[in-house]
């Protein structure tokens, strides 16, 4: 695959442009579920330096890495508008398409990782915090730095004003800091696509309404492919940073598919619980139910599967108490019948007595 550097800014400006179409608007809309063997992977990185903190950051060396990895292996790389555009209305993905994502909007996105991605004519979307960049707080892009990403086609989403998690917000006050982020980004680079990024990757039940009534499309920080049935209120996307950062884990994950899958019991994925049981609906696939297996922190969880009433099948998922911190996610995978890659899935649990 070749990727000529000064074909960057044309060609995902044209991108940006054709995705804030009234047609592109109508698409975000989450009434079409188009079903299909389809999947795309969104990655979310912070920064991309070797002199910050080491859990949300990447060295340059390893960031190439990751972009020559997904050059060297047939990988498309789309604006995340496109992926969901056609993934609702039924239309075709390439085999292998990713879409790049940055959360917070530290400067080193347009010092460091913004040449590197026009270097490989890679696409990608930045989801900023609004309220340090209008204080011209040290270390994040200035509304001028914003304002050149965006002519170069990068689309830049909503992360909310001060990065304050959705769990300890009212709802008047979660659609308020939305709104807020949404009109500064409006007042200073124009109209952008309604994407919002969770502060910290946390959400509720409500805080996912929310997100739908305002008609915006949700990103989590949770690990796993997306697909035609994936919630779009709570995407996932895969972490790659810290310890996470290493190129043979990234090309893992960057080669996953889309379980058709949710948690149907509990309903939340608020608890209190050390060790809560869930209940996973995983519809068909390319992959065995007897291949597939679910972790806790990398620990199998036992598994019992049920039948349910609209033929496909669900599996109830257990662990064992164990310490846990504010947040976790129970993780489960099938290879793929054909490919070399596996079907991901996990599903967060967020304990909002616990300090961030």
């Amino acid at each position: 695959m070749e990727h000529k550097a000064n074909q960057l800014a044309p060609r995902i400006k044209r991108k940006t442009l054709q995705m804030r179409s009234l047609c592109f608007l109508c698409a975000l809309l989450i009434c079409v579920n188009a079903k299909g063997d389809q999947s795309a992977v969104v990655s979310v990185y912070h920064h991309v330096s070797n002199s910050t903190p080491p859990s949300t950051s990447l060295s340059p060396e390893a960031f190439r890495a990751h972009l020559s990895f997904l050059a060297e292996n047939d990988f498309t790389v789309l604006p995340v508008t496109e992926i969901i555009s056609e993934l609702n209305r039924g239309g075709e993905l390439p085999s292998k398409s990713v879409a790049i994502t940055f959360d917070d909007g530290y400067e080193s996105i347009y010092s460091t990782a913004f040449p590197l991605l026009r270097e490989f004519g890679f696409p990608f979307s930045v989801f900023v915090s609004t309220g340090p960049i209008d204080r011209q707080q040290a270390g994040y892009m200035t509304w001028e730095q914003l304002s050149m990403l965006r002519d170069a086609g990068v689309i830049i989403g909503n992360h909310g004003t001060e990065h304050r998690s959705m769990l300890g917000q009212s709802r008047d006050q979660a659609r308020a800091d939305i709104l807020d982020a949404q009109s500064r980004i409006t007042a200073e680079l124009g109209p952008q696509p309604h994407l919002f990024a969770y502060p910290y990757g946390e959400y509720s039940n409500e805080s996912k309404e929310i997100i739908a009534e305002l008609g915006f499309i949700g990103f989590a920080q949770t690990s796993g492919a997306i697909g035609p049935t994936t919630d779009q209120t709570a995407l996932p996307r895969f972490p790659l940073a810290g310890l996470y950062a290493g190129l043979e884990g990234a090309a893992l994950k960057y080669s996953t598919l889309a379980f058709d899958a949710e948690m149907t019991v509990p309903e939340s994925a608020e608890t209190r619980l050390s060790a809560p049981t869930a209940t996973i609906r995983f519809g068909a696939g390319a992959y065995s139910r007897a291949r597939l297996s679910c972790f806790d922190e990398g620990e199998p969880m036992t598994i019992a599967w049920e039948n349910t009433d609209e033929g496909s099948e669900q599996a109830v998922i257990t662990t064992t108490h164990r310490e846990r911190g504010r947040r976790w996610n129970y993780v489960c995978t099938a290879p793929h019948r054909d490919q070399d890659r596996y079907f991901w899935f996990s599903q967060p649990w967020f304990d909002s007595s616990k300090s961030l």
